[in-house]
């Protein structure tokens, strides 16, 4: 790198943001997330992604420079020895562990600071950097025409609440009973008051009797309006978390199949978790933070009423705890950030160790996996201790505080009596309402503060919430011819993102209706990528699908579904019977089809020997099936729903020779269309064609 070019530029107090990554190989996109943000515009990922939309196999330093270029910047790679790596202008991006992508924030003292889109901020020494680091950078500044762009679509628990139905009246009597309750809260003071200074100073038993009982029964009614806003509370709240958690599954199974593929499941688990605590807040926290602070107002103004002076001592001791807890926020704000994003990656690790349980113990991998998941488990826990430390803290100072500003109170108050100024029953009753203020006012503030952390939630949640749905069309009306199923595929080509190489290069070929045609080529070269466009899985980028003649936009995705099944090689059996598996649990399931389609798939009879025959319990985990009947069973659940067209990626490939001839034989007499993909040369030889993918291009 040139040491040459010296960065004057005074950025005043901008600040560098955190950006995690929320696909497995979108690193470069938060990368250029963080940096952007910095220099100006206000972007998320999902605004990057409409730019660039990045493939599974990551973004390069070129594809990375052409966004940052759309962005309005100039950028220019360097190659960058340990020693210079102080001259490069800051914020710029590294190439990492050579397959990954951070920014650079400071270089100083021999430390330095980075943005991992992976883990969050980190403080990394130069042995590291050094283990680390490629030695290529990114630099980046303003281009001249630079102009700064706002598009950071964020979820807020307005947003939420406002999707939510049948909770209205609910909410109403909670916000009714929450005011009842407080309402008789600041009551109960002037008990102690009226006690003190007319009953014990008259001497008068009768009416101490009588005002107890008064109170007495205020307590009976404030007990009873608590017990039933109890039970709203549970209805409310389990009403909105089976509301929320609804809408978001249901959403969840509206997405297009790319989302899936790019995220760890564990990552969308954690993801969705975070429903019960944000339903917390928009009910039941919410209310209580609203009628804190309308309290904290109205004992403040009674508090006033009985001494501006000891009003105030109070209101300096809650004055410096609200600074406090502001001047910690930011580490407690990244430490959260931290502990979430480390969970979700030992639930990832965890969940991929219980998929991956055969090969892990047949190389005895173990340890290792024991070892990537403990170490995310760690990193999370440190995060949680931090956090326990804060919050250990927070009680400390606030017990620390309100206990000398209480003897600072009582020492001006009783001044205040011995002075003629303050009656002793004002005083009793001044420490009550300042013990339910500061009591409220400690509440009040640790709600405010959680508010601002669940912000971390609902940002993970929008990841989900505002990804866009597949388009899936019911075309244009009613097909008046029966349904033939001929496909037709005219130069289609397919990449994962615009700037990305073709997956699938003009692709044209045209298989009539009842034709079985074998789909052959090299491992890569995209032939099920190919079938998961003929099915509407996955969008084309150019070219057109015909459904016997017509568009697959006119024919209608959801139609192409209807009329189509398929076996992919990543098919899985739900956790049920074999009998529902193969109905793919429909409500009522046609027992003869199920027989028929399993005789077909050559499976009837290994089923009928089983001790619950079709009733057998099997599923993704934890079945006892061998490779070959799980690969037939899902062969019967496609059967089952006796399509027109029927894809197959490799759907025998587990199979003895003697099961893959038989089945062949069964599916050549069918009345329907067949894609199917093979290397065996069993299968090649039944199809009625071959079409031979090389080059990603039909040979």
């Amino acid at each position: 790198m040139s040491a040459t070019q010296i960065n004057f530029k005074w950025r005043g107090r901008q600040s560098l943001p955190v950006i995690l990554q929320n696909e497995t190989a979108e690193c470069g996109h938060a990368c250029v997330a963080m940096v952007s943000n910095y220099h100006g515009h206000d972007l998320n990922l999902p605004a990057l992604r409409a730019l660039s939309n990045p493939s599974s196999r990551g973004i390069t330093l070129l594809d990375m420079n052409r966004l940052l270029t759309d962005l309005g910047f100039r950028a220019r790679a360097l190659r960058v020895s340990l020693q210079e790596l102080h001259l490069v202008q800051c914020p710029a991006i590294l190439h990492w562990d050579l397959n990954h992508f951070v920014v650079l924030k400071q270089v100083k003292k021999g430390d330095v600071l980075i943005h991992d889109p992976a883990s969050g901020m980190r403080k990394c020494t130069m042995e590291e950097v050094s283990r680390y680091f490629t030695g290529i950078a990114l630099e980046i500044e303003k281009a001249d025409d630079f102009k700064a762009i706002r598009n950071n679509q964020s979820l807020t628990l307005t947003h939420l609440a406002s999707s939510v139905r049948g909770v209205k009246k609910f909410i109403t009597l909670l916000i009714l009973f929450s005011a009842l309750i407080e309402l008789f809260s600041l009551i109960n003071p002037l008990f102690m008051q009226c006690v003190t200074d007319h009953i014990i100073s008259t001497h008068n038993a009768y009416n101490l009797y009588f005002i107890a009982l008064g109170f007495a029964l205020l307590v009976l009614i404030q007990t009873f309006i608590e017990y039933i806003r109890g039970h709203v509370v549970i209805y409310v709240s389990n009403h909105l978390t089976e509301q929320f958690s609804s809408n978001i599954v249901q959403h969840i199974l509206k997405l297009p199949l790319e989302f899936f593929e790019k995220r760890h499941k564990g990552d969308v688990q954690s993801r969705f978790q975070s429903i019960d605590e944000i339903q917390k807040k928009i009910s039941t926290d919410f209310i209580s933070t609203l009628f804190d602070g309308l309290m904290i107002a109205v004992n403040l103004t009674v508090m006033a009423l009985y001494s501006i002076q000891l009003t105030c001592i109070v209101l300096m001791a809650l004055s410096l705890y609200v600074l406090i807890r502001q001047a910690s926020y930011h580490f407690l704000k990244k430490q959260t950030d931290t502990s979430i994003a480390q969970h979700a990656k030992a639930s990832s690790a965890f969940l991929e160790t219980l998929h991956g349980i055969l090969p892990i113990k047949a190389f005895l991998k173990e340890q290792t996996q024991f070892n990537t998941w403990r170490n995310a488990f760690i990193a999370s826990l440190n995060a949680d201790i931090r956090i326990a430390r804060m919050n250990v803290m927070y009680r400390v100072v606030n017990q620390f505080l309100f206990h000398i500003e209480q003897i600072i109170v009582v020492c001006v108050g009783a001044s205040l009596v011995l002075a003629n100024q303050f009656s002793l029953g004002m005083l009793i009753a001044f420490l009550a309402y300042r013990l339910s203020l500061v009591n409220k006012a400690s509440s009040f503030i640790q709600s405010l503060f959680d508010y601002r952390l669940i912000t971390i939630q609902l940002h993970r949640l929008s990841d989900i919430v505002f990804q866009e749905p597949e388009e899936l069309n019911l075309g244009s009306g009613e097909h008046k011819q029966p349904i033939q199923g001929a496909l037709r595929m005219q130069a289609v080509s397919f990449r994962y993102n615009p700037q990305g190489e073709d997956v699938i290069s003009r692709l044209s070929f045209d298989i009539k209706a009842g034709e079985k045609v074998v789909i052959t080529g090299a491992s890569g070269c995209g032939k099920s990528t190919l079938l998961k466009v003929a099915m509407g899985l996955l969008n084309k980028t150019e070219g057109e699908i015909f459904i016997d003649g017509k568009p697959l936009q006119a024919f209608g995705i959801h139609n192409l579904r209807r009329i189509s099944a398929s076996v992919m090689q990543d098919d899985v059996l739900l956790s049920g019977s074999i009998l529902n598996n193969i109905a793919f649990f429909d409500e009522e399931i046609d027992l003869a089809r199920v027989h028929e389609s399993a005789k077909l798939a050559c499976i009837h009879d290994e089923i009928e020997q089983f001790p619950m025959g079709y009733e057998t319990l099997v599923g993704d985990m934890g079945s006892t099936l061998s490779g070959g009947q799980k690969q037939r069973i899902l062969l019967a659940r496609a059967l089952y729903k006796q399509p027109k067209i029927l894809f197959l990626d490799e759907a025998t490939s587990h199979l003895d020779i003697e099961n893959e001839q038989k089945i062949n034989q069964s599916l050549k007499h069918l009345a329907m269309t067949q894609v199917v993909i093979a290397h065996r040369p069993e299968t090649i030889k039944m199809a009625d064609r071959v079409i031979h993918l090389e080059g990603r291009k039909p040979s």
